[in-house]
């Protein structure tokens, strides 16, 4: 057997001679046979040459290509789909003139240290720091070149200045928005990737990239030296393969696998198996990254994704696979600091804190998923909350405001909230609402008596204004008091993976010895080595921030050489 289980098989007989030969010991952490590599494609159609080739079409494929076109390369641009992706908008950078100029907000070298350091504590220093620091020096300057390109379509740069603040968590103002049009001061706006990604395509089409879209990546092409000269594709329409001969180099940027549970499973996932929404997974295959193995790269063993408190449980209490990937079965309140409670109806962990810390306490509860409870007091406490960034529920200056999935946005008012958040919810009937607290124990399907006594106990703390249990935020401490009552039944909504290639401070895929892979460059969710464990989630649109930096960095380095503009 092969893979972490072939170590645990005997070598071979007990009573064979100590010459015989013995099966090898696997040294790989993951399912070897998964990614076994395969034979040649040889029926090649047509050959096509050019400088660069960039793989995927999502946040870090459009910079990479329109970035290796402005360089003056010769550019291919392969995606499987007809278009662009346009997930997540938000782009964390450090230092951009338009955050200096507009906004006043920069940051000091000593600021910007400990800034990579708090990332690299989040992820226990599971990471490569030299990659986290690239990011920190070289975002603010990507991000000037991107303003510069999205003015020139009409298209603007918004810095979130409302930032949470509290005595255990803080964010900071780092998170680059664009949006098109007048900006509405309290929303919705349209902002992000829908608007950035088609700019981007046009950009790659009157700078004559070749775009190969509808063409899925199959194989590299490598030389006896095993650098990388070029990459075959396969046509959607005819299924042919053709070989594009790429000069300076491949970028691969294809969106992780969180869309592959067979390779969820042959790489361990951590997550898999308390996951029960992954919207945001179609499509994302693991392509690249099986591509990168195959042709000598090493994979980051580091678990890591981005996952949210925001799915709803159905009511056979389903999690894991098959995993829901209804945009109906997401809760977007699932981040704000009301009561949770287990299925023994028992309150568990300060319920204050970053969304991912909050799915590790809650999938360790039976069940894997939690209930969240709250009176209808609702809208006085999300605003007394003020939650921020991707949880943010209303409205206020200094926020982008934006359309977050369609129809949802934060919103100005009770009214707004209850026709956009609450009615859609209990017309469905997965919010729960009662008139008492033993009524809505029975529609949640836990004890009574022991939810009951929790709350009595948590309304307590709330008088006080100490959580003697947890610590909480007294200010996140509100009661559960006045009727109706509310719960709903959440777990975690995997948005993507983040372990990927192991790459340089080039942007090259290297070894397990560290050694550069000539001629390939991975960049996005393809690559690992900046998250480990958990997102550091305070730091909005870092995922985004990071992919945007190191696409643009691949590009140079592939084209010019170094990743430093001359």
């Amino acid at each position: 057997m092969s893979g972490i289980l072939g170590g645990c098989s005997n070598a071979g007989p007990a009573n064979a001679p100590a010459d015989s030969a013995a099966p090898a010991r696997s040294t790989q952490w993951y399912d070897e046979e998964f990614f076994k590599k395969p034979a040649p494609i040889t029926d090649i159609a047509e050959k096509i040459d050019v400088d660069i080739v960039v793989v995927g079409a999502g946040n870090g494929g459009c910079i990479a290509a329109v970035s290796a076109a402005d360089l003056g390369a010769k550019v291919a641009w392969v995606e499987q789909n007809a278009g662009t992706i346009t997930w997540a908008g938000e782009i964390a950078a450090l230092n951009s003139k338009v955050a200096k100029e507009k906004f006043g907000v920069s940051y000091s070298e000593k600021e910007k240290n400990k800034i990579v350091n708090d990332i690299c504590r989040y992820a226990s220093y599971e990471v490569d720091q030299r990659l986290v620091k690239l990011w920190a020096d070289h975002s603010g300057r990507t991000m000037d070149w991107f303003v510069d390109k999205m003015e020139a379509k009409g298209i603007h740069m918004f810095l979130e200045t409302d930032v949470y603040k509290s005595e255990v968590y803080t964010s900071l103002p780092v998170t680059h928005t664009v949006y098109k049009g007048e900006f509405i001061e309290l929303g919705p706006n349209r902002m992000g990737s829908q608007i950035a990604n088609p700019a981007w395509v046009e950009y790659a089409e009157e700078m004559g990239v070749k775009k190969l879209f509808e063409h899925t990546a199959q194989q590299l092409v490598q030389d006896g030296s095993g650098k990388v000269t070029g990459i075959i594709v396969q046509r959607k329409s005819d299924k042919a393969y053709i070989q594009i001969n790429a000069a300076k180099g491949i970028i691969l940027s294809t969106g992780g696998y969180a869309g592959n549970t067979a390779m969820m499973d042959a790489l361990r996932f951590r997550g898999k198996d308390f996951v029960a929404n992954n919207l945001g997974g179609d499509g994302h295959n693991g392509d690249g990254i099986k591509m990168a193995l195959w042709a000598g790269a090493a994979i980051d063993r580091n678990h890591c994704g981005n996952a949210f408190n925001r799915a709803i449980i159905d009511s056979n209490r389903h999690v894991g696979e098959p995993f829901s990937n209804s945009i109906n079965d997401l809760w977007w309140p699932g981040s704000q600091p009301w009561l949770k409670v287990n299925t023994r109806g028992e309150r568990f962990m300060n319920e204050d804190g970053p969304y991912d810390y909050q799915i590790y306490g809650g999938v360790s509860q039976p069940g894997k998923f939690w209930f969240q409870i709250f009176d209808s007091n609702y809208w006085e406490d999300v605003q007394a909350f003020h939650t921020t960034i991707c949880s943010r529920l209303v409205a206020v200056k200094g926020a982008r405001n934006s359309e977050i999935l369609p129809g949802l946005f934060p919103v100005k008012s009770e009214e707004e909230f209850d026709s956009v958040i609450m009615a859609p919810a209990l017309k469905n009937g997965k919010l729960k609402k009662a008139d008492t607290l033993e009524d809505l124990a029975s529609q949640l399907g836990i004890p009574a008596a022991a939810f009951a006594e929790t709350i009595k106990r948590y309304n307590q703390n709330a008088e006080k204004g100490f959580d003697a249990d947890f610590g909480k935020n007294p200010t996140k401490v509100r009661p559960v008091a006045k009727a109706p009552f509310y719960g709903i039944a959440l777990g975690s909504w995997l948005l993507c993976t983040f372990n990927g290639i192991k790459i340089n401070t080039n942007l090259q895929a290297i070894s397990e010895k560290g050694d550069p892979i000539e001629g390939l460059y991975v960049t996005g969710n393809d690559s690992g080595g900046f998250f480990a464990n958990s997102y550091p989630e305070y730091y909005g649109g870092l995922a985004h921030g990071r992919t945007t930096c190191f696409a643009r960095l691949a590009a140079l380095h592939a084209v010019t050489g170094s990743i430093y503009e001359s």
